[in-house]
């Protein structure tokens, strides 16, 4: 990989622009234009949850998947499964590149994938760790597919 700097005077002082360039789009292109458009992002290790009687903090890293049921979060971790209110697609802008969309009701850590399989209604089941289960619906089967670099 050649990495090289070049000055130009016609950007403004805190104006960076950046090109990656390529045979084709790899894996590894990817991976880096996602690195990049998230590096000057807080990468939070904590998500604060407001729970009925408390405000509670996971730990991303112990987050197995995370589902929606109308507007019922459940968080699954590793020790707990941890219920709240509120909507998919704001704790998935909180969560770090482990993380992506299954479904439109699912979201799970990469980190705990351990297969997928064939369903009976043609969707796919991703099996993971500490005998979690969820759908894997064909609309969101090709980003997943694009973060395990198939």
């Amino acid at each position: 990989m050649d990495v090289e700097f070049h000055s130009n005077p016609n950007l403004e002082e805190d104006q960076i622009e950046v090109k990656v360039i390529s045979a084709r789009q790899t894996t590894n292109v990817n991976n880096l234009l996602s690195y990049i458009k998230n590096f000057d992002k807080k990468v939070d290790s904590l998500l604060p949850v407001k729970t009925e009687d408390r405000i509670l903090t996971i730990k991303i890293e112990e987050i197995i998947k995370v589902e929606v049921e109308k507007t019922e979060l459940s968080f699954y971790t590793t020790n707990a499964v941890i219920k709240t209110n509120g909507r998919l697609y704001q704790i998935l802008e909180k969560l770090n590149n482990d993380f992506v969309q299954v479904s439109k009701h699912g979201i799970i850590n990469l980190n705990y994938l351990e297969s997928l399989e064939v369903g009976f209604t043609g969707n796919m089941i991703a099996k993971l760790a500490f005998k979690q289960k969820t759908d894997v619906s064909r609309r969101y089967l090709p980003e997943l597919e694009k973060k395990l670099g198939l």
